[in-house]
């Protein structure tokens, strides 16, 4: 059987919860407890680059992913490519990268032409001992 990792939400127990929908996905391999998240809506993207800046309040570098819903609907993971071939040139989206240091994740955008809203949706995870 691969590694798979269980992911449960904030205020959730995985090891004793039984609802479903209190997690992302199940695994005998290690365990992830979500213990923030949020939804930043309606970014505007207008600067290249664009910083948009969320402090996270956790003392640490934190273990994190997050994820941006561009205007024509795609929903895209942070990466260190140009995503012009993926998505529409002409609407001037860019690349998406996210950083992190001991008190703020960093989710910077890059754009080709003309400015465009993003939603970004991110997780902090609670870091397993070992």
């Amino acid at each position: 059987m691969g590694k798979v990792i269980a992911i449960a939400k904030a205020t959730k127990d995985v090891l004793t919860s039984t609802d479903p929908n209190d997690f992302i996905f199940h695994s005998d391999y290690n365990t992830f407890k979500i213990i923030a998240e949020g939804l930043l809506t309606t970014q505007t993207v207008d600067a290249n680059p664009k910083t948009f800046t969320f402090a996270h309040s956790q003392g640490q570098v934190p273990v994190f992913y997050a994820f941006a819903e561009f205007p024509d609907g795609k929903v895209a993971m942070p990466d260190n490519h140009d995503f012009t071939e993926q998505y529409n040139v002409n609407a001037g989206y860019g690349q998406f990268t996210v950083e992190a240091d001991s008190t703020n994740l960093y989710f910077k955008f890059t754009r080709n032409s003309g400015n465009y809203n993003v939603d970004i949706k991110y997780y902090i995870f609670e870091a397993p001992v070992a």
